[in-house]
C-alpha cells in the first residue's frame, strides 16, 4: 500500500518521494451523444481469386445457379420448339446457345423452395419474365418488369449481389483508395459510375467509403436518362451528383467527372455496340494511374440473356465476332479486351457461378524513371528508419512521378500496413508502397 496525502486548501498532492504543487483537479464534463466506437479488421486477399462464392456461401450458390440457368434453357427451348417469334430477338443466337449447353430439367419441390426464398430475387423474375405473353408489347413488357426489378436483382440475389459484396467490391475499393493520394490527414477519392441507373454500382460502393475514417468521397453518377433510373433518395442521402452523360455520347466529357481517380462499370460494357470503343471512353474519364473497376458477366450465360438479349438485338453489335456467347465474354475474352485497351489488370475476382470483377489501372504513359527502390523493414534495430526518411526527403522532377519506395516484411505482425497508412499522410508518402 501506497500512502498518498492530498491537501485541498494547499494545492498539494505527496505519495512517496514526489510532491505535486498547485495540482488542479476538475471533474471532466460528460460527453453527450457519444457513438459506439467502430471496430475494424484487416485481412489480406489475394488480388486474384476464382469461384470465391462457393467458399464464401458454401455450395449452395452453385446449386441455385445451375436451377436459374436450367430453368432458362429449358423455357428457351421450349419457346424455340413452339416457333414462338412475336418479340422474340436473337432466335438464331438462342438456338445456339440451347444447343451448347447441357442441362438437367429443374426439379419442380426445389424450384418452389427457391421461389419462396428471399434472396432468390433473380429467379422470381425469371419466372414472370417467360411467363409474358408473346405479342406485340412482349418486349415493352419484359425491359420495364427488369427495369422495376433490377435493383433489386443486383442487391439482394445471391447469385447476381456477390459480386458487389464486401469480399469481391470492397477489397478492390480499397486497392483504389490505398493508391490515392492523400490530402493532409484525408483521403479524398473522386468516382465517376458509368450508366449508373444499369449499373446500380453506388449503392454498394458508397456505404463502402462512408465506412472508411477519413475518406471523403466525391461520387459522380452519370447515365443518358439519370432522373428516370437513378434513385433520387438515395442520391441525395449519400451526396451523389447525377450527370447526363453516356458512353457513346458526342458531348464532351462533363467537367466534374474528368481526371476521376475511380471509374466503375458495372454490367454495362457488354450492352454497347463496341465494347472497345465504349473501354476507350471510359479510359478517357479517368486520371493517369487512376483505376476501373469493371464488373460483367462470364459463365452461366443464359441467366443475363435473359434480362437483356432476350429484347435487345445484339446481332448488330459492330465486335459480336469477338465476343464468346451473343453479347457477352468470357474471362480470358476480357482479359485480352482490357489489354489492347491498354489498360493493366491488377486484381481479378470471379465468383464463379455469374460474374468476374476486374480491377484495371490506366497507367502513365511516361516510362518508369528506375525500378522501385525496395526497403526491408523486418530489422528490430530500426535501421532502415533512416533510409525511408531519406528516400521521402529526396526531391523528384515531374519525371521522376512514378519512382516509388516498396516496404516489405517477411513477418505477418510487423504491423508494416498501420505504418505505411500514416507515413502516406506525410510529404512524398503517396510514394510508398
Amino acid at each position: 500500500m501506497v500512502r498518498v496525502t492530498n491537501d485541498r486548501q494547499l494545492k498539494t498532492c505527496k505519495c512517496g518521494g514526489v510532491e505535486i504543487i498547485n495540482l488542479h483537479a476538475a471533474v471532466t464534463p460528460r460527453r453527450e451523444g457519444l457513438q459506439t466506437p467502430t471496430f475494424d479488421r484487416g485481412h489480406f486477399f489475394p488480388y486474384y481469386e476464382c469461384a470465391v462464392a462457393a467458399s464464401e456461401l458454401n455450395t449452395s450458390v452453385l446449386e441455385y445457379a445451375q436451377t436459374c440457368a436450367s430453368f432458362v434453357l429449358d423455357r428457351m427451348r421450349w419457346l424455340l420448339s413452339s416457333n414462338v417469334e412475336n418479340g422474340l430477338q436473337n432466335v438464331e443466337l438462342m438456338q445456339r446457345l440451347v444447343g451448347d449447353f447441357s442441362w438437367s430439367p429443374t426439379v419442380s419441390e426445389k424450384l418452389a423452395q427457391y421461389l419462396d426464398s428471399p434472396d432468390c430475387v433473380g429467379l422470381k423474375t425469371l419466372e414472370k419474365i417467360f411467363a409474358i405473353v408473346h405479342d406485340g408489347a412482349f418486349a415493352q413488357n419484359v425491359d420495364s418488369l427488369v427495369s422495376t426489378s433490377w435493383a433489386d436483382i443486383v442487391s439482394d440475389d445471391r447469385v447476381f449481389s456477390f459480386a458487389r459484396s464486401d469480399r469481391c467490391f470492397k477489397t478492390c475499393l480499397d486497392v483504389a483508395l490505398e493508391n490515392t493520394p492523400p490530402v493532409g490527414a484525408y483521403r479524398p477519392i473522386k468516382v465517376v459510375e458509368c450508366d449508373a441507373g444499369t449499373g446500380q454500382a453506388y449503392r454498394h460502393a458508397m456505404p463502402q467509403f462512408l465506412k472508411e475514417g477519413g475518406v471523403i468521397p466525391t461520387y459522380i453518377a452519370m447515365d443518358p436518362a439519370p432522373a428516370e433510373s437513378i434513385d433520387e433518395g438515395l442520391a441525395q442521402q449519400f451526396g451523389i451528383t447525377t450527370v447526363e452523360w453516356s458512353l457513346e455520347s458526342t458531348k464532351p466529357i462533363p467537367d466534374q467527372a474528368a481526371k476521376a481517380d475511380l471509374v466503375i462499370l458495372a454490367n454495362v460494357l457488354s450492352r454497347y455496340d463496341n465494347i472497345s470503343n465504349a473501354l476507350s471512353a471510359a479510359s478517357s474519364v479517368v486520371r493517369d494511374n487512376g483505376f476501373l473497376l469493371i464488373v460483367e458477366p462470364t459463365s452461366n450465360f443464359a441467366i443475363p440473356w435473359s434480362f437483356f438479349a432476350l429484347t435487345h438485338d445484339v446481332t448488330k453489335l459492330t465486335d459480336l465476332n469477338l465476343r464468346t456467347c451473343g453479347p457477352f465474354c468470357d474471362e480470358q475474352t476480357w482479359n485480352a479486351l482490357l489489354t489492347n485497351a491498354g489498360l493493366t489488370t491488377v486484381a481479378q475476382k470471379s465468383d464463379g457461378v455469374l460474374h468476374t470483377v476486374f480491377l484495371c489501372r490506366k497507367l502513365s504513359p511516361t516510362p518508369l524513371a528506375q525500378f522501385p527502390k525496395i526497403i526491408d523493414v523486418d530489422d528490430a534495430s530500426f535501421g532502415w528508419l533512416e533510409e525511408i526518411k531519406a528516400v521521402m526527403a529526396e526531391e523528384h522532377s515531374e519525371s521522376d512521378g512514378n519512382y516509388s519506395v516498396w516496404l516489405k516484411a517477411d513477418k505477418a505482425d510487423s504491423g508494416i500496413v498501420g505504418m505505411l497508412n500514416c507515413l502516406r499522410r506525410e510529404p512524398n508518402g503517396d510514394r510508398l508502397r
